[in-house]
């Protein structure tokens, strides 16, 4: 089987601090783990056809496309690892699904986002956003505050350190599973994340929705909750030791959504996040939010997410 390569797909039209920004932290992210996984990559930049010169001139939209590959060249250099360059014409978030889905498919997505928010989201779209919904490969989403150069630093020092976001369930096996292949594959330790906030809400909401129903002891509920959850963190934490990955587990019992835990706890010096992640209605998402969404606009390193059903 072929091997796999890294996929970055990097908005190079946008010159602006904030663009260039992003795309140093990109290439830091991409060279940092094609080097630890020993791979390729595949740099890839989608010419939106909204942007095309308006005039149909032949000239110009000869110069415009020379203008791209130019810089996708210069991007490359930066990137510490063999690459492939590629300019796509479309909608960019379906070339980059498609070259996902294409053979072979990549090791592991690699993308930025401005991280807008609300209506302004919902109405223009996000690249990042419909790339993680539809995605059958992990994607690493490089955020708002982890394109700060304070990130490139501390990824470089010493034995890397992965966080892994689980809510003990079905969603988050598949990024358990990857986060303790990756671990392995760049050397890193990993650390087991859970926030009892959100099961802690239900039990409390579930109760008092219950009329004329008083739990004859909330704190034993509470507590049977969180021995359940040390035990269940106890066996994962055994199965990644076992499997040759250094590993420990953190438990957040404050009452704090998980998103507000994950990326409260990803500021305390570790190089990636590792999380679960499923589509939902979009429309909801867009004013509640998710703990995937919330974590890669406010943690300071890049966020990965897997698939549930990977």
């Amino acid at each position: 089987m072929p091997q796999r390569s890294l996929l970055v797909a990097d908005d190079i039209e946008n010159q602006s601090d904030s663009g260039k920004r992003r795309s140093r932290a990109i290439g830091h992210a991409a060279s940092f783990l094609a080097q630890r996984l020993k791979t390729g990559i595949d740099l890839l930049y989608v010419e939106d056809i909204k942007t095309y010169p308006h005039e149909f001139d032949s000239a110009r939209i000869r110069a415009w496309h020379f203008q791209h590959q130019e810089r996708l060249k210069v991007l490359s250099k930066q990137l510490q690892a063999p690459v492939f360059r590629a300019i796509k014409s479309g909608i960019p978030a379906e070339q980059i699904l498609k070259a996902i889905h294409s053979r072979p498919s990549p090791e592991l997505v690699i993308v930025g986002t401005q991280g807008r928010k609300g209506l302004k989201r919902l109405l223009v779209g996000s690249v990042a956003e419909e790339v993680i919904r539809h995605s059958r490969r992990p994607v690493m989403v490089v955020g708002p505050l982890a394109q700060e150069k304070t990130w490139f630093l501390a990824a470089d020092r010493g034995q890397p350190r992965v966080l892994v976001a689980t809510d003990l369930g079905k969603n988050s096996r598949a990024a358990e599973q990857y986060a303790l292949s990756l671990a392995k594959r760049i050397g890193a330790r990993a650390v087991l994340f859970h926030c009892l906030g959100d099961s802690y809400r239900v039990i409390v909401r579930d109760s008092s929705m219950v009329s004329g129903w008083v739990p004859v002891n909330l704190d034993e509920i509470l507590n049977g909750i969180r021995d359940a959850a040390v035990q269940s963190m106890e066996r994962k934490a055994d199965f990644f030791q076992k499997h040759g990955v250094p590993c420990e587990y953190k438990i957040e019992d404050k009452p704090l959504l998980s998103s507000c835990a994950v990326y409260q706890e990803s500021a305390r010096g570790y190089s990636f996040v590792v999380m679960g992640t499923h589509g939902r209605n979009v429309l909801l998402e867009a004013y509640f939010g998710s703990t995937a969404r919330e974590t890669i606009l406010n943690a300071p390193i890049p966020v990965i997410t897997v698939p549930s059903g990977r």
